[in-house]
């Protein structure tokens, strides 16, 4: 199966994960590969569930406007305000589902390299709830600089996917309404007609850390931190299958069996 990047995700494959199987297999055993292969599938699988929240949301909220605010704007919700409040509530579930799905791509993406890489093989390996972007790029990182060069660039690509203030700002938003509240998405109005949307859903304001975190516009955010993240992942993936490759000539002498695990 290809895992695709970009707006011509149907054209461009660009990771293939049934190759990432089949190296895994080959370099450290097929049980390691057993042990790598459901976090290389909710690889897959993050992406499309992202996807899907994305688009519920925003079709919910177009067709509603489209047939009863373009005639009367927001003050035509008091017509049916029970069916407005429902369309809210499936919006903003829909909206928390896709912000923990975008956010749960960092660390999954870490068990995959954690276990497609043997990393748990390591004299001193981490507790499976410690696996996580942080920690295993610091693990990267010290096998790079221990004599694998070949780890670099999944370092570089891995570290990028958690920088960045569109990420500082899916960190907080992630772990607010998981452990605290909802923040909750409110349908806004442009009444001056300066406005390049009439309409836009916003994220209101929240605290997080001691920092304050400004309302935004959620479909720009939600896209705009989809199309960086994804990207970056299938590129680790490709990256990935490429440090495998350097590692098959090391087998004669470096393999690892299934009966001594």
């Amino acid at each position: 199966m290809h895992v695709y990047s970009g707006t011509e995700e149907k054209r461009n494959p660009q990771w293939d994960n049934g190759l990432t199987g089949e190296l895994v297999t080959e370099v450290f055993g097929a049980a390691q590969w057993k042990k790598a292969h459901p976090s290389v599938r909710s690889m897959t699988d993050r992406p499309e569930f992202c996807r899907y929240h994305y688009h519920e949301a925003m079709d919910m909220m177009n067709e509603y406007i489209e047939s009863n605010l373009k005639e009367t704007g927001l003050c035509g919700v008091y017509e049916d305000y029970d069916k407005f409040s429902y369309l809210m509530l499936k919006i903003r579930a829909n909206i928390v589902a896709f912000v923990q799905s975008l956010h749960a791509v960092a660390d999954t993406c870490s068990h995959m390299l954690y276990y497609s890489l043997a990393l748990d093989k390591l004299p001193k390996t981490l507790k499976e709830r410690d696996v996580s972007a942080k920690e295993v790029l610091k693990l990267l990182e010290q096998q790079r600089d221990a004599g694998h060069p070949e780890y670099d660039k999944l370092c570089r690509l891995l570290r990028e996917v958690t920088i960045g203030d569109d990420y500082r700002y899916l960190d907080a938003l992630t772990n607010t309404s998981k452990h605290r509240s909802i923040v909750r998405t409110q349908l806004s109005e442009d009444a001056t007609g300066s406005r390049e949307e009439n309409w836009i859903l916003f994220l209101e304001s929240f605290w997080y850390d001691g920092h304050l975190f400004e309302k935004i516009n959620a479909r720009k955010f939600m896209r705009k931190e989809h199309d960086r993240i994804q990207p970056l992942t299938v590129n680790i993936g490709v990256e990935l299958n490429e440090v495998l490759k350097k590692l098959q000539p090391l087998l004669p002498t470096t393999q690892v069996t299934e009966e001594s695990w």
